[in-house]
């Protein structure tokens, strides 16, 4: 199923004022942070703003406030720092298993005071000792049937994924190897400025 195209820009445009300073702040840590730490293959503020901010944010469409999220594999907080800029009121849980990459984001966190995001500094395992979660979200992590696997213990009847993914053909491959009878998923295509890029909402089925 697809729906219509999101315009990333607007979506960004839509954003308030102080989550925009913020996320531009972000941005800029990253870049510093990069320049000597190398936690992602980007050159400057503008690639990072295009190529991953602008990426991230047709997932906020589909977070409630008040939900919690733990975001898998953040790496450099794409989409997870995004979401817990953008949505204060939601509990953000980032797991990244490089040390690393926490420590860039524990810093990021407490520069620009972002109380509701917190940082798991672990590899997950399908055996973790976790909570569930509301949302659980990827991007550039493993296929779906793993994402799925490791995660088993991190969701409720009520919780979604949210997957960002490139190519339908390569996403519909992955879902064929899960066992899909208890799960329902949709494929929504996004603004693929940099390459075709889709959203993979997966939910238990009622």
């Amino acid at each position: 199923m697809f729906h219509k195209m999101f315009d990333n820009k607007t979506l960004f445009e839509r954003l308030d004022q102080n989550t925009k300073n913020k996320i531009n702040k972000y941005v800029d840590l990253a870049i510093e942070f990069n320049a000597t730490h190398n936690i992602f293959a980007r050159s400057n503020k503008k690639e990072v703003f295009n190529k991953d901010i602008l990426d991230c944010l047709p997932v906020l469409e589909h977070i409630y406030e008040n939900k919690s999220v733990m975001d898998l594999g953040s790496g450099g907080g794409f989409p997870g720092m995004v979401i817990g800029i953008s949505k204060p009121k939601n509990k953000i849980y980032l797991v990244e298993s490089s040390r690393k990459k926490a420590y860039f984001l524990k810093n990021t966190i407490n520069t620009l005071e972002l109380n509701n995001i917190e940082v798991i500094n672990k590899t997950l395992i399908q055996k973790n000792n976790l909570d569930s979660f509301d949302y659980i979200t990827t991007r550039a992590f493993a296929n779906i049937k793993k994402t799925l696997n490791i995660t088993k213990n991190n969701i409720h009847k009520r919780s979604k994924y949210l997957l960002l993914k490139g190519k339908k053909e390569k996403i519909e491959d992955e879902i064929e190897t899960t066992n899909t009878k208890q799960l329902s998923y949709e494929i929504i295509k996004l603004d693929g400025k940099n390459g075709e890029r889709n959203l993979v909402i997966i939910k238990p089925n009622e």
